[in-house]
């Protein structure tokens, strides 16, 4: 290997650092120096310089001797969510969905083999798995995962499952990929999914996906509350039929803005 190699080597290692110095301020939201350093077993010297670049970029914020993640992060996603037209044309059906069915209502978008919440209109009578934004689930244990994987190929699909595997969630998830792959098959003939306590116990949703031309699949909307409110016959009657006509509406928007 060449020194410049071995010098693209050494950044990339570098910036890997950072990421996980950040990731370890979110999850504890506030650490000194020492405490970050003695948890990501790095000398204190390198987690400082890491901390000082990442506080110089406004990222990370130093306050009595105590280093956290900044809300750059959430202008950062916000700006690039409000930007999509998924996003646009959807965010009103969304909340209307929330009006109607008097539950909580949410978009998702794939990415790297999770499904990620986008957005999510929340109704004060329901509850839900309290899952942030941002946040990157398994998508054979919910509703729009599921949604979405049943528009792609059978090659993506077992893409999805040989890089994340089929992982168990709560006592109803599917972990048997030929399980899944049934599942699959039933939501492309009846056009939405459900997720019954497979992602969180005691949550509910009914899903579908949302599809553009020519790009195929481009994210899922939900509605979601708890089990005992959401059964067969109410899913059938009432909430996958509103679910549907959103989907119809969402579609034909994005075409539009296109």
């Amino acid at each position: 290997m060449t020194d410049s190699g071995k010098s693209d080597t050494r950044r990339l290692k570098s910036v890997s650092q950072s990421f996980t110095i950040v990731e370890y301020l979110q999850n504890t939201d506030t650490a000194t120096l020492s405490e970050i350093a003695d948890a990501l077993d790095i000398p204190v010297s390198t987690a400082h310089i890491h901390l000082g670049t990442l506080v110089e970029t406004g990222y990370v914020l130093k306050e009595d001797g105590e280093y956290r993640c900044t809300f750059r992060f959430l202008e950062s996603g916000g700006e690039m969510r409000d930007q999509m037209v998924l996003y646009q044309a959807t965010k009103p059906e969304i909340d209307d969905l929330r009006e109607i069915s008097g539950e909580h209502a949410n978009l998702t978008v794939a990415e790297d083999g999770h499904s990620v919440q986008l957005y999510k209109s929340e109704s004060p009578e329901s509850i839900d798995d309290n899952a942030p934004l941002g946040q990157h689930l398994y998508m054979h244990s919910t509703a729009t995962g599921k949604a979405i994987l049943a528009q792609f190929s059978p090659d993506e699909v077992q893409a999805v499952i040989e890089k994340h595997g089929l992982p168990q969630q709560t006592d109803n998830t599917i972990t048997a990929s030929d399980s899944l792959r049934e599942e699959l098959a039933q939501i492309r003939e009846r056009g939405y999914s459900v997720n019954r306590g497979e992602h969180f116990r005691g949550v509910c949703a009914v899903g579908t996906s949302i599809v553009s031309k020519p790009d195929g699949v481009i994210g899922a909307i939900s509605i979601s509350g708890p089990r005992s409110r959401m059964g067969t016959e109410r899913i059938e009657s009432e909430l996958a039929p509103e679910l549907l006509d959103k989907k119809n509406i969402i579609e034909l928007k994005i075409r539009q803005f296109s």
